[in-house]
């Protein structure tokens, strides 16, 4: 079975949403994921994978 890509703008969001909601399982049955997947998302963005795409979405609103 072929792994499932998310796109970089997706991830985004629920990164986004996580952090706002501090509750992961909402989020993750929200969109149907994992909340490992939401965990590992949340760790790649506090080492500054998801900083620049999360903040310039905050900059738009």
């Amino acid at each position: 079975m072929k792994r499932k890509k998310y796109s970089f703008e997706f991830k985004c969001e629920v990164v986004k949403q996580a952090l706002e909601e501090q509750s992961l399982g909402s989020v993750a049955r929200r969109h149907q994921l994992n909340s490992l997947i939401i965990y590992r998302w949340i760790s790649e963005y506090k080492q500054g994978k998801y900083n620049v795409a999360v903040n310039s979405k905050q900059n738009t609103l």
